[in-house]
This record gives structure tokens, sequence and C-alpha cells, in this order.
């Protein structure tokens, strides 16, 4: 196993800007994710048992450089099968 140093040199800290932009991000992903599994036929209470207070982006985080549609797509499958899988209380 070998040793590796890395540095940092002009490296900034992100600005607010940036931050609030991969906020707004997210938040694209997570409307887009809802929106497509209340269309899908899920119900808003039980998207909210499967999600347990989660976001949707928390609960099934988006892979790579997935487009908003596909990760809308994947998150509602995602969906589904948790709640079926969920038990009955």
């Amino acid at each position: 196993m070998g040793f590796h140093a890395v540095r940092f040199d002009g490296v900034t800290p992100a600005s607010p800007a940036a931050l609030l932009g991969a906020r707004s991000t997210r938040r694209s992903y997570g409307r887009a994710a809802v929106a497509a599994a209340i269309e899908n036929g899920m119900l808003p209470g039980e998207l909210s048992e499967v999600l347990a207070g989660r976001s949707v982006v928390e609960a099934f985080p988006v892979a790579g450089h997935e487009s908003v549609s596909d990760y809308a797509e994947r998150a509602v499958a995602e969906l589904m099968v948790a709640y079926l899988s969920h038990p009955l209380v």
C-alpha cells in the first residue's frame, strides 16, 4: 500500500451561491420524483410513510450525472419497491 499526498493549493471554499445551486438542483430532482410518484398512483400519505421524514434525494441519492427525468423514473421505481416491501402495520 502506497502513501499518497494530496495538495490543496489554490483551492478555495465553495461560495454560498454554489452551495445554493447544489441545493436548488437537489430540490429539482426531489420535486420531479415526488410528482412522478403521485402521477403513477402513489398517495401522498404512502409516499410520506416510505420516506419516513427524509427527502426523496436523501432516501434515493442521485447517481452520477443522471438527468432529472431519469432520476425521477428510477426513484419512483425504488419508492414502489420500498412501499411494497414495507411491512403492514
